[in-house]
Protein backbone atom coordinates (compact mmCIF):
# COMPACT_ATOMS: atom_id res chain seq x y z
CA UNK A 1 0.00 0.00 0.00
CA UNK A 2 1.32 3.40 -0.97
CA UNK A 3 0.37 6.67 0.64
CA UNK A 4 -1.57 9.19 -1.42
CA UNK A 5 0.37 11.86 -3.24
CA UNK A 6 -1.01 15.15 -1.88
CA UNK A 7 -1.05 16.97 -5.23
CA UNK A 8 -3.28 14.45 -7.02
CA UNK A 9 -6.94 15.24 -7.53
CA UNK A 10 -9.54 13.29 -5.63
CA UNK A 11 -11.23 10.47 -7.47
CA UNK A 12 -14.86 11.10 -8.43
CA UNK A 13 -15.89 7.57 -7.44
CA UNK A 14 -14.39 6.56 -4.08
CA UNK A 15 -13.36 2.94 -3.77
CA UNK A 16 -15.67 0.85 -1.63
CA UNK A 17 -12.90 -1.61 -0.83
CA UNK A 18 -10.24 -1.77 1.83
CA UNK A 19 -7.14 -3.93 1.66
CA UNK A 20 -6.38 -4.72 5.29
CA UNK A 21 -2.90 -4.21 6.71
CA UNK A 22 -1.66 -6.28 9.67
CA UNK A 23 -1.06 -4.43 12.93
CA UNK A 24 1.95 -5.59 14.93
CA UNK A 25 1.31 -3.00 17.66
CA UNK A 26 -2.23 -4.28 18.20
CA UNK A 27 -0.90 -7.84 18.31
CA UNK A 28 1.71 -6.80 20.88
CA UNK A 29 -0.96 -5.08 23.01
CA UNK A 30 -3.13 -8.23 22.90
CA UNK A 31 -0.21 -10.46 23.90
CA UNK A 32 0.82 -8.09 26.71
CA UNK A 33 -2.78 -8.19 27.99
CA UNK A 34 -2.68 -12.00 27.83
CA UNK A 35 0.59 -12.08 29.78
CA UNK A 36 -0.87 -9.74 32.43
CA UNK A 37 -3.96 -11.94 32.83
CA UNK A 38 -1.82 -15.06 33.16
CA UNK A 39 0.46 -13.35 35.69
CA UNK A 40 -2.56 -12.26 37.74
CA UNK A 41 -3.94 -15.80 37.62
CA UNK A 42 -0.66 -17.38 38.61
CA UNK A 43 0.25 -15.01 41.44
CA UNK A 44 -2.99 -13.50 42.77
CA UNK A 45 -5.66 -16.21 42.64
CA UNK A 46 -6.26 -18.66 45.46
CA UNK A 47 -6.57 -21.83 43.40
CA UNK A 48 -4.33 -24.88 43.33
CA UNK A 49 -1.23 -24.32 41.20
CA UNK A 50 -2.24 -27.02 38.70
CA UNK A 51 -5.63 -25.32 38.13
CA UNK A 52 -3.99 -21.91 37.62
CA UNK A 53 -1.54 -23.36 35.11
CA UNK A 54 -4.37 -25.14 33.28
CA UNK A 55 -6.39 -21.92 33.01
CA UNK A 56 -3.36 -20.00 31.70
CA UNK A 57 -2.64 -22.75 29.19
CA UNK A 58 -6.27 -22.69 27.99
CA UNK A 59 -6.20 -18.90 27.61
CA UNK A 60 -2.94 -18.99 25.66
CA UNK A 61 -4.16 -21.85 23.47
CA UNK A 62 -7.26 -19.85 22.51
CA UNK A 63 -5.71 -16.39 22.16
CA UNK A 64 -2.39 -16.92 20.35
CA UNK A 65 -3.97 -18.39 17.17
CA UNK A 66 -6.66 -15.68 17.28
CA UNK A 67 -3.97 -12.97 17.28
CA UNK A 68 -2.43 -14.52 14.18
CA UNK A 69 -5.74 -14.78 12.34
CA UNK A 70 -7.61 -11.63 13.44
CA UNK A 71 -4.79 -9.09 13.86
CA UNK A 72 -1.75 -10.29 11.91
CA UNK A 73 -3.97 -11.65 9.07
CA UNK A 74 -2.15 -14.97 8.77
CA UNK A 75 -3.69 -18.23 7.63
CA UNK A 76 -6.50 -19.29 5.35
CA UNK A 77 -9.26 -18.10 7.70
CA UNK A 78 -8.04 -14.50 7.91
CA UNK A 79 -9.91 -11.63 6.25
CA UNK A 80 -7.53 -9.84 3.87
CA UNK A 81 -9.87 -7.39 2.10
CA UNK A 82 -13.40 -6.07 2.54
CA UNK A 83 -15.57 -4.66 -0.23
CA UNK A 84 -19.10 -3.34 0.24
CA UNK A 85 -22.05 -2.21 -1.80
CA UNK A 86 -25.51 -1.06 -0.70
CA UNK A 87 -26.41 -3.85 1.71
CA UNK A 88 -23.74 -6.46 1.14
CA UNK A 89 -20.19 -7.13 2.16
CA UNK A 90 -17.70 -9.25 0.23
CA UNK A 91 -14.49 -10.45 1.85
CA UNK A 92 -11.33 -12.02 0.52
CA UNK A 93 -10.13 -14.81 2.78
CA UNK A 94 -6.53 -16.01 3.04
CA UNK A 95 -4.86 -16.57 -0.31
CA UNK A 96 -8.14 -16.77 -2.25
CA UNK A 97 -8.52 -14.42 -5.20
CA UNK A 98 -12.32 -14.40 -5.49
CA UNK A 99 -14.39 -12.64 -2.83
CA UNK A 100 -16.87 -14.45 -0.61
CA UNK A 101 -20.19 -12.89 0.38
CA UNK A 102 -20.49 -11.92 4.03
CA UNK A 103 -23.07 -10.48 6.41
CA UNK A 104 -22.21 -8.26 9.35
CA UNK A 105 -22.89 -10.22 12.54
CA UNK A 106 -24.02 -8.80 15.89
CA UNK A 107 -21.12 -8.01 18.19
CA UNK A 108 -19.20 -5.83 15.74
CA UNK A 109 -18.19 -2.44 17.07
CA UNK A 110 -15.94 0.58 16.65
CA UNK A 111 -13.80 1.96 19.45
CA UNK A 112 -12.02 5.09 18.21
CA UNK A 113 -9.35 4.02 15.74
CA UNK A 114 -10.13 0.32 16.26
CA UNK A 115 -12.89 -1.60 14.47
CA UNK A 116 -13.83 -5.14 15.46
CA UNK A 117 -15.86 -6.88 12.76
CA UNK A 118 -17.64 -10.21 13.02
CA UNK A 119 -18.67 -11.46 9.59
CA UNK A 120 -20.87 -14.43 8.71
CA UNK A 121 -19.56 -16.16 5.59
CA UNK A 122 -20.71 -19.42 3.99
CA UNK A 123 -17.62 -21.05 5.56
CA UNK A 124 -18.46 -19.87 9.08
CA UNK A 125 -17.92 -16.86 11.33
CA UNK A 126 -14.84 -14.71 10.71
CA UNK A 127 -13.48 -11.94 12.92
CA UNK A 128 -11.03 -9.17 12.12
CA UNK A 129 -9.55 -6.32 14.16
CA UNK A 130 -8.84 -3.29 12.01
CA UNK A 131 -6.28 -0.75 13.24
CA UNK A 132 -7.31 2.55 11.67
CA UNK A 133 -3.82 4.02 12.03
CA UNK A 134 -2.41 1.34 9.71
CA UNK A 135 -5.06 1.50 6.96
CA UNK A 136 -5.45 3.79 3.97
CA UNK A 137 -7.36 6.70 5.52
CA UNK A 138 -10.00 7.39 2.86
CA UNK A 139 -11.02 3.71 2.61
CA UNK A 140 -11.08 3.46 6.42
CA UNK A 141 -13.36 6.51 6.67
CA UNK A 142 -15.70 5.09 4.03
CA UNK A 143 -15.87 1.82 5.95
CA UNK A 144 -16.67 3.72 9.16
CA UNK A 145 -19.47 5.57 7.36
CA UNK A 146 -20.83 2.30 6.01
CA UNK A 147 -20.82 0.75 9.48
CA UNK A 148 -22.56 3.83 10.91
CA UNK A 149 -25.22 3.52 8.20
CA UNK A 150 -25.75 -0.13 9.11
CA UNK A 151 -26.06 0.86 12.77
CA UNK A 152 -28.74 3.47 12.09
CA UNK A 153 -30.67 1.36 9.58
CA UNK A 154 -34.36 0.83 10.30
CA UNK A 155 -35.38 -2.86 10.44
CA UNK A 156 -38.24 -3.76 8.13
CA UNK A 157 -37.75 -0.85 5.73
CA UNK A 158 -36.86 -1.94 2.16
CA UNK A 159 -33.32 -0.99 1.23
CA UNK A 160 -32.38 -0.68 4.87
CA UNK A 161 -29.90 -3.12 6.39
CA UNK A 162 -31.30 -5.43 9.06
CA UNK A 163 -28.13 -6.31 10.95
CA UNK A 164 -26.90 -3.93 13.58
CA UNK A 165 -23.43 -3.03 14.63
CA UNK A 166 -23.28 -2.96 18.39
CA UNK A 167 -25.81 -4.24 20.89
CA UNK A 168 -29.38 -4.68 19.72
CA UNK A 169 -31.77 -2.38 21.50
Amino acid sequence: MYRKIPVTRRCAAPSRRIELVASPRLAAAWLIWLAAVCAALLFAVALPLLARIAICFALATANVPAVGTCVLLRGRKSVRAIAWEQGEFAVRLGAQREPVSAVLAPGSFRLGWLIVLRLKTPGGMRAVLIDGARQEISAFRLLCRRLAAVKTAVPGVPGSATDTIGPKV
